[in-house]
């Protein structure tokens, strides 16, 4: 039996220290050793307090095992930062266990496990975050000031263009009519890109406050009860939300439901079965809009949330920008797919508790 533990000791993972009652370390795996830089002559024979106690940088790491005496519990487990010798820090998950005779501890079993590579990796993918947020921030700020020099510096030459076009229209003969209805339609165009711009400039997130989803939903359904692609074209509703409340600016995530719902609807065409579920999951709400068209064409998927992206023959391609804006301002993400089958689905998560 001496020769399985002496190979079970000697083979295991993650390090392991018997501690006696008196504070002597009797027994050390070589994974214990290895961990915490110290030859297995170090520790075996020696006064954990002697060794570890006295090592001002180490504290935290000491007072896992100094706890199950002073507390006289059972087990603590900790995550605690440890330094080598050399002043290499490394992150240990430490878990002390107390043995006890006759209801008092006789001693003390320590494990701990090295997470040092998984912090660092942590670390990395944090940096990482905070770079690709802090390129979306200037982005969407970039975009935001873009938009605003647009709308001012387009607005007063249609405005002139469209109204001369309407003056002459009203002068002109039947061979000259066809040019100028080309020049209203396209101007009424530009005029439809500048409104949609000036909207998106013009997002600034209100208060947030806490409000039943289901109050949105309705509201956003209303909202769009007159919209061509929804009124009388026999649509489907499928809404599937359990009664909850949510932090949110109300009317902004209005706009957003709203903006989906119509989005769905055009792109599956009269007869379309529109389906919102909502749940929450860990700490997020989550909230999808699946239609029943034919789906994101393969550009679509890469390019849906770029402003002006559109395969619609009318509008100006800001609807999921806008939203993408709003879902961002609530510290939220926005994403889409296609359904297995048919349709698409659009999928925003949302914090249960924002800022």
């Amino acid at each position: 039996m001496e020769k399985i533990a002496e190979t079970i000791l000697n083979n295991l993972p993650v390090g392991l220290m018997i501690i006696e009652a008196n504070g002597n370390i009797i027994e050390a795996s070589p994974s214990a050793c290895q961990i915490l830089g110290c030859p297995m002559e170090g520790f075996v024979g020696h006064n954990w307090g002697d060794l570890f106690l006295s090592q001002g940088d180490n504290l935290e790491f000491s007072e896992v095992v100094l706890e199950v005496i002073q507390k006289e519990t059972s087990r603590i487990e900790r995550i605690t930062p440890y330094y080598l010798p050399d002043g290499e820090k490394k992150y240990l998950s430490v878990i002390s266990s107390a043995l006890r005779e006759k209801k008092k501890i006789s001693g003390i079993v320590v494990l701990f496990e090295d997470l040092t590579e998984l912090y660092r990796m942590h670390a990395r993918e944090k940096k990482i975050l905070e770079q690709n947020h802090k390129l979306a921030t200037l982005r969407a700020e970039s975009l935001i000031l873009f938009a605003r020099s647009v709308a001012h510096q387009i607005r007063n030459p249609i405005t002139t263009i469209a109204g001369f076009s309407r003056l002459l229209e009203r002068r002109a003969d039947d061979a000259s009519r066809e040019p100028l209805a080309a020049i209203k339609e396209e101007t009424h165009k530009l005029e439809t890109i500048v409104r949609s711009v000036s909207e998106y400039s013009a997002i600034v997130l209100g208060p947030i406050t806490p409000v039943n989803l289901w109050v949105i939903i309705e509201e956003a359904k209303q909202s769009i009860i007159n919209h061509p692609a929804i009124l009388n074209q026999g649509i489907e509703w499928e809404i599937e939300c359990p009664d909850m409340s949510i932090k949110v600016d109300h009317d902004l995530m209005s706009q957003v439901l709203s903006e989906l719902l119509i989005n769905g609807a055009e792109f599956s065409g009269p007869g379309a079965r529109l389906k919102l579920c909502a749940k929450e999951e860990g700490q997020d709400i989550i909230i999808t809009v699946t239609d029943s068209g034919p789906g994101f064409t393969p550009e679509g998927l890469k390019m849906a949330f770029d402003p002006f992206f559109t395969t619609k023959p009318v509008g100006a391609g800001m609807g999921l920008t806008r939203a993408k804006r709003i879902v961002n301002e609530h510290q939220g993400n926005i994403t889409i797919e296609n359904v297995p089958g048919n349709g698409g689905r659009v999928i925003i998560t949302l914090p249960i508790k924002p800022f």
